[in-house]
């Protein structure tokens, strides 16, 4: 019996011995993060040029047709619509055209948060004041990005895997400067 406890004891010792250096080396390389720390380096704010706002108004309620999350709503994706996409001919004087898509990154993430609000508002998950309010911030600053140097938010953009994501990334972490 005495011997079992020598041997445990030793063992126990041996192992402390070999991992306890390891926990300071890697407290002194800095592996250990506050959670500030993590939190700053997860979330970068991207500070972007608002559109001006006369732009919006310049389109009437007809000509932007009808959405269901407003005439607001509606006048910004047909803005956001305009903005990103374009068509171009194949070749001179055929008629047909294929549309192209500018930042379609960006393009499809605001495709892809309309569609998934929307299906959360139909299975009624979701307000549609609350929804037309987020999609409303989503289309000011992917309309505000069209002509900005968007490198490193369309970055974050692929990064972020799920639509709550992408959706907060559009509406917390982007500052529109007026």
């Amino acid at each position: 019996m005495n011997s079992r406890q020598l041997l445990l004891t030793v063992l126990f010792v041996s192992v402390s011995i070999v991992s306890l250096p390891q926990g300071y080396l890697t407290i002194r390389e800095g592996k250990y993060e506050s959670d500030t720390e993590k939190s700053q380096r997860k979330s970068p704010v991207f500070r972007f040029e608002a559109y001006p706002i006369t732009d919006l108004e310049a389109i009437s309620g007809e000509l932007a047709g009808i959405h269901s999350f407003g005439t607001e709503t509606a006048k910004k994706y047909y803005l956001f619509d305009q903005k990103y996409t374009y068509q171009e001919s194949f070749a001179p004087g055929d008629p047909a055209s294929k549309t192209v898509i500018r930042k379609p990154l960006i393009y499809e993430s605001v495709k892809k948060i309309e569609h998934d609000l929307k299906r959360s508002v139909k299975n009624g998950k979701l307000p549609v004041a609350k929804a037309a309010n987020e999609f409303n911030k989503v289309l000011d600053v992917a309309i505000s990005v069209i002509s900005a140097d968007s490198g490193k938010f369309e970055e974050a953009l692929a990064a972020a895997s799920t639509t709550e994501s992408k959706i907060e990334l559009f509406t917390n972490r982007v500052i529109l400067i007026r």
